[in-house]
């Protein structure tokens, strides 16, 4: 058993085994759980424990504490987590500091996002993302932008690991040590393709029967979505997967399966044009868009970023 009366200090060390376990530890917390972590991280829960086991060995300190009240953190864990955020961050403000040491200070904007962007609604004013890309680029010159297109859960981990600088992605409770700034809303859908039973008729009331036999797309922007009629079918289990929003469209074109997709996307694509919306009047919903960067003070590029998004 760890003991929690030791120094973090007693360990100053760090190789990339240790850099192994604190990305796990920051992923850890910014899932609030192991399980949600697991899941996350795409690994086993044994493995999720066992490298958190192990941080804590490293360190002789326990860092949460876990039974029925659910995960905490104890007074060493809430340090470590500052001094993580603190460490990945260092690393990214490093890596700047090379980057002028060898040819002169550039800008540089990180941007994870989520897919299925180019085709959205005015970020606010009139502007597209695309529009706001450019702004930033003109505002700064020289700018390095590198933009990955990668699912909301790992947006947040690397903002914590400090290897994104921000992030697009719709809208949940952000991790601790992220802050969120809204964008628009985005409205979407449950949709069907041709050769799917309800798309002769999307605007029929369907019955419980219906509903708890119907094939879903499930997929990483569905958790909390606001219609609860379908959740016997999602109970059920007798769904697809997709990690995507365009993989999830690929599954909805096959006729088999419905899918929550934003209306912008389904309105948007020439190839989906036959597509409908089931009972819109009773599974559209709304989810804020947002761009997320670490809480505090935001770099110069992420500044500017939000400043052309905002018109």
């Amino acid at each position: 058993m760890a003991k929690p009366s030791r120094s973090l200090a007693c360990r100053s060390s760090v190789a990339e085994p240790e850099l192994r376990l604190l990305r796990t530890f920051a992923a850890v917390v910014a899932a609030g759980g192991f399980s949600s972590a697991a899941a996350e991280l795409e690994v086993d829960l044994s493995t999720v424990s066992k490298q958190f086991r192990e941080l804590e060995q490293w360190l002789g300190v326990t860092l949460a504490r876990r039974g029925r009240g659910g995960f905490r953190l104890t007074a060493e864990g809430e340090r470590l987590h500052a001094l993580t955020r603190q460490f990945f961050g260092g690393m990214h403000a490093f890596t700047q500091d090379l980057a002028a040491l060898a040819g002169g200070q550039r800008p540089m904007l990180r941007l994870g996002v989520v897919d299925a962007l180019l085709t959205a609604g005015p970020v606010a004013q009139g502007r597209h993302l695309p529009d706001a890309l450019r702004r930033c680029a003109e505002a700064l010159p020289g700018l390095q932008l590198q933009l990955r297109a990668l699912r909301p859960q790992d947006i947040e981990r690397e903002l914590l690991a400090g290897t994104l600088d921000a992030g697009i992605t719709a809208a949940r409770p952000p991790a601790r040590g992220l802050e969120q700034h809204r964008l628009y809303s985005e409205p979407s859908s449950l949709y069907v393709a041709p050769g799917h039973p309800w798309h002769a008729e999307p605007a029929r009331v369907r019955t419980a029967e219906e509903l708890a036999a119907l094939q879903l797309v499930v997929d990483p922007y569905l958790d909390g979505v606001p219609p609860t009629d379908l959740a016997t079918a999602l109970a059920r289990g007798g769904h697809a997967r997709a990690d995507s929003i365009e993989a999830g469209a690929l599954l909805v074109a096959s006729g088999r399966y419905a899918g929550f997709l934003p209306d912008h996307l389904v309105q948007g694509t020439a190839a989906l044009a036959g597509w409908r919306a089931v009972q819109t009047e009773r599974f559209s919903y709304a989810q804020d868009i947002v761009l997320t960067c670490r809480a505090g003070k935001a770099e110069p590029a992420v500044r500017q970023l939000l400043r052309a998004l905002a018109g």
